[in-house]
């Protein structure tokens, strides 16, 4: 793709299936492009990247595992992919989320309320190859709400998954270090172990 004086980008599959990413002194917004039209993937919320030039090369299984290192290596670490059939189509780049987290009770500021603990549904383990593992959830993330239902339990998480089996879409946030990320996933299953434990609440309203 032409670009800048000295600018290479260039993105090709090996017979072995791996895939290339060849960029020196190339803008983000060619990068972009290169993925659009190679795969169809539609890049979103780079536009005040664009100009940056960066040098970059790696190899990959996946469209989804190169463009995970190209957002680390660009400092980007809050996205989701949106998937349909099964295949990646698109890639948005997410604001850090500040979660509302109104529909959980606030502590009581009395002292007897200080050692309160409340449950809380964290991720265990990933399935291979489930769209858990494509949207880059890690074992430790804790599930605050699957499609804007708060979720304190690996039970109820189930219950609600059950029930969107047929969306298309749904905006799933979690909590990672105590910074929420909201994600956009396919209704159905997700492909994570969930182990439902106890937090103190101080911990929780920490993720506020």
């Amino acid at each position: 793709m032409p670009g800048f004086a000295g600018a290479v980008v260039e993105l090709s599959t090996a017979p072995n299936g791996i895939i290339s990413l060849e960029a020196r002194d190339s803008t983000i917004e060619e990068i972009v492009d290169i993925f659009y039209d190679k795969y169809t993937i539609e890049i979103k919320g780079l536009k005040n990247n664009e100009r940056e030039k960066i040098t970059f090369s790696y190899n990959a299984d996946t469209p989804e595992d190169l463009l995970k290192s190209l957002l680390r290596h660009i400092g980007i670490r809050n996205y989701a992919f949106e998937f349909a059939d099964a295949k990646l189509k698109r890639l948005v780049v997410v604001p850090e989320a500040t979660s509302d987290l109104s529909s959980f009770s606030q502590p009581s500021k009395a002292p007897s309320q200080k050692n309160e603990f409340v449950s809380i549904a964290q991720i265990q383990s990933i399935i291979e190859a489930s769209q858990a593992e494509s949207a880059g959830l890690q074992e430790g993330d804790i599930i605050l709400e699957y499609d804007g239902v708060p979720i304190n339990s690996a039970q109820q998480l189930v219950s609600e998954v059950e029930k969107k089996m047929q969306i298309s879409q749904i905006e799933l946030v979690i909590v990672r270090q105590k910074i929420p990320t909201r994600l956009i996933l396919s209704g159905g299953f997700i492909g994570v172990r969930i182990l439902t434990k106890k937090i103190p609440r101080t911990e929780f309203n920490a993720f506020q």
